[in-house]
């Protein structure tokens, strides 16, 4: 700036009815300023529309994209309108709505939920320029698969095992899409999880291979399985037990020798009392005399949780009585 144009910008401000003049001329702006913010204007927004409250998984949505507002209120609480980067995307809630192939919500009976989400003044009020939201719900396809557990390694402490068999929550998952897709899918497994030192009843949250997601249109009803581990800490026992003999001619009869047999098995601490060795059965079965000097013994029958562990002797000799 030179040393003229200086002066001139003092002179200038050193003037006292210019003085005067830029004070009034500030005091009327803001003065229309305020009166202006004061008044009562209405702005015009398009927001994104969002759906919530329906199964994404089983059913695929089409519907309008965005609804138009009007939103009133004076200049000052407009303010906070003017500042939105972008009209900010509103939510329509259908849970608990019955489904149709085609729907309607009236924009009216979304007036409290969208001042809400919106988060306006009190006194300001919304107009919606459509009279209704049109979407449709569209049924995937779907299969049931069951639940592969082969991936669950697991080991259980010193002298505790399972007792009864897993319980899988749930034991199939459903997938929806398309039916091409669909047809490529079988059992789905769970991942790879190590479980070490069981001792005692457990449930775990086990999840699943997301092999869904290699298809672009599936979806699974879980992610996710809880599998219970019943569990007991089990004892060795020792029952004597009679050896019958079976042939396929049953007029056939043979003594054997030893004539009994010496199943070992671990059995539940909770069991041990209750299991006899009248709840075992023992049998060796003779398909052609003669040609055999022993048979193999076979337990035939023994208490459901009884594991048998050595069956003494494995084999005996017999004879044919005539």
């Amino acid at each position: 700036m030179t040393q003229k144009t200086k002066r001139t910008l003092v002179d200038f401000f050193s003037n006292h009815n210019m003085r005067v003049f830029l004070v009034c001329l500030l005091i009327t702006a803001v003065v229309w300023v305020l009166m202006s913010l004061s008044e009562t204007k209405s702005m015009r927004y398009s927001h994104p529309l969002k759906f919530s409250g329906y199964d994404r998984n089983r059913y695929a949505i089409q519907a309008d994209t965005a609804i138009t507002l009007e939103i009133t209120g004076t200049g000052f609480e407009l303010l906070k309108t003017l500042a939105w980067k972008t009209p900010p995307p509103i939510t329509v809630d259908l849970t608990g709505r019955k489904y149709h192939l085609r729907n309607s919500l009236a924009t009216a009976d979304l007036e409290k939920s969208v001042l809400a989400q919106l988060n306006l003044y009190d006194n300001q009020k919304i107009r919606f320029m459509e009279d209704s939201i049109v979407f449709f719900l569209n049924k995937r396809a779907s299969k049931t698969v069951a639940v592969d557990l082969s991936n669950l390694d697991f080991e259980f402490a010193p002298q505790y095992g399972i007792y009864g068999a897993f319980v899988v929550t749930p034991d199939s998952i459903t997938l929806y899409g398309d039916s091409t897709s669909l047809s490529q899918m079988g059992r789905i497994g769970v991942e790879k999880v190590r479980l070490r030192n069981i001792d005692a009843d457990s449930t775990y949250s086990i999840p699943l291979q997301p092999v869904w997601k290699n298809y672009s249109d599936l979806y699974a009803s879980a992610k996710c399985v809880k599998v219970h581990i019943p569990v007991q800490r089990f004892t060795e026992a020792t029952y004597t037990v009679p050896i019958a003999f079976a042939h396929r001619d049953t007029t056939v009869h043979a003594k054997v020798y030893p004539p009994n047999v010496e199943v070992t098995c671990k059995v539940a601490l909770k069991d041990y009392k209750r299991i006899t060795a009248s709840d075992f059965e023992a049998v060796v079965s003779c398909q052609s005399l003669h040609q055999q000097d022993t048979l193999p013994v076979e337990v035939s029958r023994f208490p459901q949780h009884a594991r048998i562990s050595k069956i003494n002797p494995e084999h005996v000799q017999y004879v044919v009585i005539k």
